[in-house]
């Protein structure tokens, strides 16, 4: 068995594969826990542990906008109830005693969708050509993983997933050749939520040193009391021990109940302020000065984010492509943009600055006055991770995964320049992304 490929950390022995330039480890397992309970680190027994296969993805429903926009189809992707699992990717030729920087990635889907090793994450991209290590975190979802605990109160399970994950890589990310004193988070939609979650939370000052926020919806985060005690009441009808293969059902079922009209709506299941590990809403100002001057922060949104509701809905392209209706569709185009994305983000970016921390904020407006999607919500995934496969479908705009790779690879080196080093050297890409210091 080859020794560059086997990796000895204090959790276990694990041996991953060469892939492209990199080595893939893959699925392993960073906790456990009873379900609606939190988690606890896991720790592998003696011997060499595989880890070849793509890690499992939580229990979760087919998602329109995935499989319209990107040809995902989640229901055909092994899941598991305990989906706390991680996957590393690190350079193939570079040795484990140089401390590479980590870069650690929270997946989106409004925090019921996505997997760390989904189609759209390829993390070989920024790995191979910027001499980092990109790990991808699964966490629990939905029910599972932002509604009640164990005694029917609210809980932050899935937070609580993804701080153990980092955690876990403190004690175990330098057996890779990680350095576990310079780990950015970074994650966009619901992953950049729980950036911010994790930025907020409790006891995490130690685990990461920067951060990069990508369209979050901050704007759905908002207002949520009655939304949140709802989806409670309603979790707390079925039986605690109800059967693994009804959990989906039960989770579909209270969506389907949900009679909340606002902005929350688009976030029915999230972390709730004021559970632990999170501050109450209005204690987020003086959190904030706790931790932003050790933490520096990338954050921004794209210029078109509701853009991606014309992927989705035949009656609202439709609209959209005629003359009269288009000023109409691009007014609330604007409109939900500016209220979900761009306005929330720049306001806690805001928040961030006069904390005391070093905040860039940045405008991703690639494609956004030449195609119909341009710039839309997700349309930033594509510079960082390549089209997967996606290529020939509404994400890719007509480009080729080539092309995509090639106008990317800029933003690639901001990315991860930011992470290694905390500078951002490159302030525009032009037609793509505009970047200012707070």
């Amino acid at each position: 068995m080859r020794k560059d490929l086997t990796f000895k950390a204090p959790a276990g022995t694990f041996v991953g594969y060469e892939d492209e330039g990199t080595i893939q480890i893959k699925g392993i397992r960073y906790a456990d826990s009873v379900r609606y309970d939190r988690p606890a680190l896991y720790h592998y027994g003696s011997g060499n542990h595989l880890m070849m296969a793509n890690a499992p993805f939580g229990i979760q429903a087919h998602s329109v906008a995935e499989y319209d926009l990107q040809g995902t189809r989640y229901e055909d992707f092994p899941q598991v109830e305990n989906d706390q699992y991680l996957s590393i990717t690190r350079p193939l030729n570079q040795q484990i005693d140089e401390k590479l920087p980590v870069m650690v990635w929270f997946h989106g889907g409004s925090y019921r969708n996505g997997g760390a090793d989904g189609p759209s994450y390829d993390r070989k991209l920024l790995v191979k050509e910027n001499g980092v290590i990109v790990v991808g975190v699964n966490y629990r979802l939905g029910i599972l993983g932002f509604s009640r605990d164990r005694e029917g109160n609210y809980a932050n399970n899935g937070l609580l997933d993804a701080i153990t994950s980092l955690k876990w890589l403190q004690e175990n990310i330098a057996a890779f050749g990680g350095d576990p004193d310079n780990v950015t988070i970074f994650g966009q939609s619901a992953g950049a939520d729980m950036v911010r979650g994790i930025i907020l939370a409790s006891g995490t000052a130690n685990l990461y040193h920067r951060a990069i926020m990508q369209s979050d919806p901050i704007g759905s985060m908002k207002n949520r009391e009655k939304l949140d005690a709802q989806v409670l009441e309603l979790i707390n009808q079925y039986p605690i021990d109800a059967p693994t293969s009804e959990l989906l059902k039960i989770q579909l079922e209270i969506q389907d109940n949900i009679t909340e009209k606002g902005l929350d709506k688009f976030l029915i299941f999230a972390p709730h302020y004021g559970v632990y590990p999170l501050p109450n809403e209005n204690e987020i100002p003086t959190r904030l000065k706790e931790v932003a001057a050790d933490h520096k922060l990338l954050i921004g949104a794209t210029t078109r984010e509701a853009a991606i509701v014309l992927g989705t809905s035949e009656k609202l392209a439709g609209l959209h492509e005629k003359r009269l209706t288009k000023r109409i569709t691009e007014r609330f185009i604007k409109k939900m943009s500016h209220a979900i994305f761009i306005d929330p983000s720049l306001e806690f970016a805001q928040q961030y600055a006069q904390a005391g921390g070093t905040v860039y904020h940045y405008a991703f407006s690639w494609l956004d006055d030449q195609k119909t999607l341009g710039a839309m919500h997700i349309a930033d995934l594509a510079p960082l991770f390549g089209l997967g496969q996606a290529e020939g479908l509404p994400v890719a705009m007509g480009y080729t995964q080539a092309q995509v790779v090639e106008a990317g690879r800029p933003m690639r080196q901001i990315w991860t320049t930011f992470a290694a080093k905390g500078i951002i050297k490159q302030f525009k890409i032009n037609q793509m992304l505009t970047i200012e210091q707070l």
